[in-house]
């Protein structure tokens, strides 16, 4: 018997390639004996069943901006006092740097920090209109965006010229709105600045008191920094008033007079009248027309804008039977300010004085609607309309006028709350531009 000699199987070939150096294994087959080459820093294999081969060198991209960023307007003041910048580029292991110099001329410069495609500019580091650009640096290269200008608006000293020229006016006057709080013991203003800046055309519209207070409420006098209470009636009479309209008055600035919605029965929910103390709108107007003629400025020829300012308030906090209770004071409503304007109207026009009366409002609550029709109609019939509509509120005419809902158009427009009027003493001031009629009694 012959015997055959046993032969083992042959192993498969295994296949190791790598990229990078050439590099080649092999173990097992066609009776090979083992082989291999080994690069001296492989990269990593991927193993495809039984065989391994390695992923393909990412390609290397050239630098490319694909979305430049775009110039911008930021206020000095107001809601919109930063911008952020953003570009948009291709390429391999990219990094930016963000540079910028003055609009007047200069050398780029770089921004410590800025290394990322965005970068955000604010009115407290950019005060002034600044040019920007932003270097990408890739492996492959490097690319620079096109130049973009930050601009900085400031607050106008001509709003009435601004919104003729941009909503085809004419005859529209400029003003301020002023009460206490701009003659309080950290700052008085001067109406010499402001007559200068108004013009002898312009005006001020002034608070003569405010029901604002819950009644036997305690409060520091913001003209005096002294203590102070209300009494029996939620009345606060506004500390500027008489100095500030004599200052007008001797200046030939047109002046306005507006009384604050306050508390009054119908809100003060609780049963003992706790913070009303009862007091009704007809109430509010008796109080006001008394402050408006003891102050000797209002004369029978006078056509002065005589306003309701309609607004909340702020939230108070009385003990009630033992209790605390907190109760928010609310704009007053359609039917409660009628009855203060009537009560207005009918006080004057019987002493023969004249009644051009407004409200004052924001723009939103002139277009509020109940059952499909406005629910200020009705006191639109009897009113002129001082509607606030602030924009970005930076100081300058917004670029559209206001929504006014029931009135046909604005009589008065409060712009903002961040007019400055140099050498007036104070900051910050409500500023309004009228129409030319705005004088003129309905």
């Amino acid at each position: 018997m012959t015997h055959l000699k046993s032969t083992r199987p042959t192993p498969p070939m295994k296949l190791l390639v790598v990229a990078g150096s050439m590099a080649l294994a092999l173990s097992g087959g066609l009776g090979a004996t083992n082989a291999a080459a080994v690069p001296s820093s492989p990269s990593k294999a991927v193993a495809i069943g039984q065989s391994f081969v390695a992923p393909q060198a990412k390609k290397t991209k050239k630098t490319k901006i694909t979305k430049q960023p775009g110039s911008a307007t930021i206020g000095r003041y107001g809601t919109r006092t930063s911008i952020t910048f953003k570009v948009k580029a291709t390429g391999t292991k990219l990094r930016y740097r963000w540079q910028h110099h003055p609009a007047s001329g200069g050398v780029w410069k770089t921004i410590s920090g800025a290394k990322k495609s965005k970068y955000t500019a604010k009115v407290s580091s950019w005060s002034k209109t600044t040019l920007f650009r932003v270097v990408v640096k890739g492996k492959k290269g490097t690319k620079t965006s096109k130049t973009v200008t930050l601009t900085v608006a400031y607050p106008t000293n001509t709003p009435a010229a601004d919104a003729q020229r941009a909503f085809g006016l004419t005859g529209v006057t400029q003003g301020v709105d002023l009460s206490a709080w701009q003659y309080s013991t950290s700052g008085k203003i001067r109406m010499s600045a402001v007559a200068s800046w108004v013009g002898n055309t312009g005006f001020t519209i002034l608070r003569n008191g405010s029901g604002s207070r819950p009644i036997k409420t305690s409060y520091t006098d913001i003209c005096t920094g002294k203590a102070n209470a209300t009494g029996s009636t939620p009345v606060t009479k506004d500390c500027a008033y008489p100095t500030l309209a004599d200052a007008a008055t001797a200046r030939k600035v047109h002046t306005g007079h507006y009384w604050f919605n306050g508390w009054i029965s119908s809100i003060d929910t609780t049963s003992s009248q706790a913070f009303a103390g009862g007091y009704t709108p007809e109430q509010s107007a008796q109080q006001f027309v008394a402050l408006l003629l003891a102050d000797g400025n209002y004369t029978k020829a006078s056509t002065d804008p005589l306003v309701l300012d309609i607004e909340a308030g702020s939230a108070w906090t009385k003990t009630v039977s033992g209790k605390k209770k907190t109760l928010k004071l609310r704009a007053w409503s359609p039917s409660e300010a009628t009855r203060f304007l009537n009560t207005t109207k009918a006080l004057l026009t019987a002493d023969g004085y004249q009644a051009n009366l407004y409200v004052y409002m924001s723009a939103n609550a002139t277009a509020v609607k109940a059952n499909g029709s406005y629910l200020w109609q009705d006191v639109a019939k009897i009113t002129r309309l001082w509607v606030a509509s602030w924009g970005t509120n930076n100081g300058r005419i917004p670029t559209a006028q206001p929504k006014t809902g029931p009135w046909t158009t604005w009589s008065i427009w409060q712009y903002t709350c961040e007019a400055r009027i140099s050498g007036s003493g104070v900051g910050g001031l409500d500023a309004d531009i009228a129409k030319a009629d705005a004088w003129t009694p309905r």
